[in-house]
């Protein structure tokens, strides 16, 4: 492990694919627009700069879904791709049912597949880390704080308990302080601790 640098104290490795420039398909998305029925068939597609970056079509049944898409890599023919993805549920506390995807590598439940190498999996499989995950220490304080303040200032909505909005401020100062804490050792570390006053 490194001793410092740029990338001292970060989470995933910075290498790794980031799962915000996936291809992927969400099951929850799915469920909600009532794309689940038995025997219906749909299209979905993704979009990158306001311009379409592929498509899929999808059919529906029971116990398993038919994910139909060609690929073609470095100029070569299109070839057939498609999928067939096990899906199964789990009961929700008030009635009702969640769905989920199995994911084909691991067979564990997955709510998000992503899509590497004309394949789909989900995220551990396809060793796909998310943007956040590849911050620094003082990147990760840093977006932790930043979320926290834009909810504190936005003050307290109406609907919220006062035991609630104790317990966020409560998590806010803390971030604060974390905040402080590591970009004031960083400051020390650079030999500029008169910027913290």
């Amino acid at each position: 492990m490194g001793t410092g640098g740029t990338r001292y104290g970060a989470g995933r490795p910075g290498y790794r694919l980031k799962a915000e420039q996936c291809q992927r398909i969400d099951i929850r998305l799915w469920h909600k627009s009532n794309h689940l029925r038995d025997s219906l068939t749909f299209t979905t597609s993704w979009n990158r700069g306001g311009e379409k970056s592929g498509s899929i079509n999808v059919a529906v049944s029971t116990g398993n879904i038919r994910l139909i898409y060609s690929i073609r890599a470095n100029g070569e023919q299109w070839r057939d791709a498609s999928q067939t993805i096990t899906t199964t549920t789990t009961p929700c506390h008030y009635g009702g049912a969640r769905p989920w995807f199995c994911c084909p590598a691991c067979h564990d439940r997955a709510a998000v597949l992503y899509m590497r190498s004309g394949r789909f999996a989900c995220r551990h499989c396809q060793r796909i880390s998310y943007s956040s995950q590849s911050g620094s220490a003082i990147d990760r304080i840093c977006n932790r704080f930043h979320k926290l303040d834009a909810v504190v200032m936005a003050g307290k909505p109406k609907w919220q308990r006062w035991a609630t909005r104790d317990r966020l401020l409560a998590r806010y100062d803390k971030a604060d302080e974390q905040f402080n804490a590591v970009l004031g050792g960083r400051l020390k570390a650079m030999g500029c601790p008169e910027l913290l006053g």
